[in-house]
């Protein structure tokens, strides 16, 4: 029986005769004795699996891009059977399931032999759940003072212009948003009233007010000129690199190390990507940035609150910048899942987040594995590493067009949700994450300064959430969330001002001591001399190395 037949004869309730069988949690209520109310259950139980058929991919739309169907998202067959092995050679990952599995598996039982050895020593506690032991602040250097009361007298006072015309005589980012060299100082300023104008709430008849030498006509047009996102986030990738190519920079904390975190920020309610957001129940747009361990704002992208995933937006930042070679990325629990996990480990860094429930966090080992039965409780044998092998072709497929561009991770995630599950592609992902967790969370458990390090970029990101909402203390125009490119635009000129940071200019490579400089509003208060990176390293996890691939398709931005 079909609700397209039951419409076309009008009936209001659903024949006894009907069966139907939409899953248990319907049952009762399409085979009761109200039969109104039997079709109305039809009637929900069909639009939710509709929606779940939509989300998994197994119903498609052939002119939309959010919901293509899944065969879309593959590098087409004859172009993975052609370059099969390079594509292989590029992830640096073997042919042969069993070359990556065997290492893998041997390190998730050393791992656990060390939990395990912990648990019985008391250094963990462990009963019906794990109860892990709270870090230890650390104690600060009484000469971290010093160096910041010398820093901050070093710097002093200065204004926004000062740092905008110091951060521009050094990397010319004027020059990358025009295209060309600035023809005269009118153009130049056109240039810098567009970056406030655009990166805070004041709007252009507002900045014109602050800069005589320019009318609201003009502030207008330049913020036109910063409709290119790709020019603008080329600027702002200028101004990064100039701030982390300073020594001091190495000081701050690892290379190679990343977060990422989402905030939101209120907007209209008639905008068509704001949702309710939980916390201040006001209309808001999601904006994912990720953070580098030294500070700085490589990627943002906007997202949609409660409707997109963050896992996907978390892999998607670092696989834009290779360039980078982040090998862990900290997130929090919204950005992980199991499968996001195995997806960033074969693209080459590893996804390490934080868990919210960690006591609840169990440890996965492959099947026949045997369990200590100190630690019986939390763990399970349930990796099945035979159907990670029969998959693994299908995997790597898979990961080498999100590699390649051939479409995004944000997409994959997206189609190989909690709503694909029973599909064997997905089970067998979703089983590699759960072992590369248990590696995971193995370390987490007993290396103390892995820990530390997790925590200080996930707060260094929160710390500059904190900054972009006092820049736009506002709500995002409706003219500004149109659409996601000018949503892109706009958060790229608040990382702008966020980025330049006067650190940087104040230990120039080439300068013999510190010179004047300083920052607005107010008093600068300089960066925390850090500690030197522990060399310990997190022998669980370690990037795969990437070998160019000419004849692999261009990266779709």
């Amino acid at each position: 029986m079909r609700l397209q037949d039951l419409y076309a004869h009008d009936q209001r309730s659903l024949p006894s005769a009907v069966h139907v069988f939409l899953g248990r949690v319907w049952r009762e209520a399409l085979a009761g004795p109200d039969r109104e109310r039997a079709i109305c259950a039809f009637e929900v139980a069909t639009l939710l699996g509709l929606r779940r058929a939509l989300r998994n991919g197994t119903v498609w739309i052939d002119h939309s891009l959010a919901f293509r169907s899944r065969e879309k998202l593959f590098i087409p067959a004859a172009q993975w059977q052609a370059h099969r092995r390079a594509y292989f050679r590029r992830l640096g990952l073997p042919t042969d399931a069993r070359t990556f599995l065997e290492p893998l598996a041997e390190r998730a039982q050393a791992g656990l032999a060390a939990v395990a050895a912990a648990a019985e020593a008391g250094a963990l506690r462990v009963d019906d759940e794990l109860h892990l032991t709270p870090l230890v602040g650390e104690e600060e250097d009484p000469q971290l003072d010093k160096l910041r009361t010398a820093l901050d007298r070093r710097i002093g006072e200065a204004q926004l212009p000062e740092l905008i015309l110091a951060v521009d005589a050094e990397v010319r980012f004027s020059w990358i948003m025009l295209g060309r060299e600035p023809r005269s100082t009118h153009e130049l300023l056109m240039v810098y009233a567009g970056i406030p104008a655009h990166g805070t709430t004041l709007s252009a008849a507002e900045t014109a007010r602050m800069i005589p030498q320019l009318a609201a006509s003009a502030v207008r047009q330049a913020m036109r000129w910063a409709a290119d996102e790709r020019r603008l986030a080329e600027a702002c990738s200028a101004v990064l690199t100039f701030m982390h190519r300073h020594p001091i920079a190495a000081t701050w904390g690892r290379s190679d190390l990343a977060s990422s975190d989402m905030m939101s920020l209120e907007t209209a309610k008639r905008v068509w990507q704001a949702r309710l957001d939980p916390r201040r129940q006001t209309p808001s747009i999601g904006i994912y940035s990720h953070m580098r361990d030294r500070w700085g704002i490589f990627h943002a992208q906007p997202l949609v609150l409660n409707g997109q995933r963050q896992a996907g937006a978390a892999i998607e930042g670092i696989v834009r910048h290779e360039e980078l070679d982040i090998a862990q990325l900290a997130v929090d629990t919204h950005g992980h899942t199991d499968f996001a996990m195995a997806l960033a480990k074969l693209l080459g860094f590893d996804l390490c987040p934080r868990l919210k429930a960690l006591k609840d966090r169990h440890l996965f080992l492959p099947r026949g594995t045997a369990i200590p039965e100190s630690v019986l409780e939390i763990c399970s044998a349930s990796v099945d590493l035979e159907r990670i092998r029969s998959h693994w072709d299908d995997t790597v497929h898979l990961i080498a067009s999100v590699h390649a561009g051939h479409t995004s991770a944000v997409y994959v995630t997206a189609r190989y949700g909690s709503a694909s599950r029973g599909d064997p592609l997905y089970e067998s992902v979703v089983h590699l994450g759960r072992l590369l967790r248990t590696v995971f969370l193995c370390d987490y458990f007993l290396n103390d300064v892995f820990r530390r390090e997790l925590l200080r970029v996930l707060n260094r990101g929160e710390a500059v959430n904190a900054l972009k909402r006092a820049i736009y203390t506002g709500r995002v125009a409706s003219h500004q969330a149109k659409h996601s490119d000018e949503m892109q635009a706009g958060r790229c000129r608040r990382l702008k001002l966020a980025r330049q940071h006067p650190d940087g200019l104040e230990h120039r490579p080439d300068a013999e001591g510190p010179g004047p400089l300083g920052t607005a509003p107010g008093r600068h208060r300089p960066a925390r001399a850090r500690r030197p990176r522990c060399t310990e390293p997190h022998r669980g996890h370690q990037p795969a190395r990437r070998v160019p691939l000419p004849s692999a398709t261009p990266r779709k931005s």
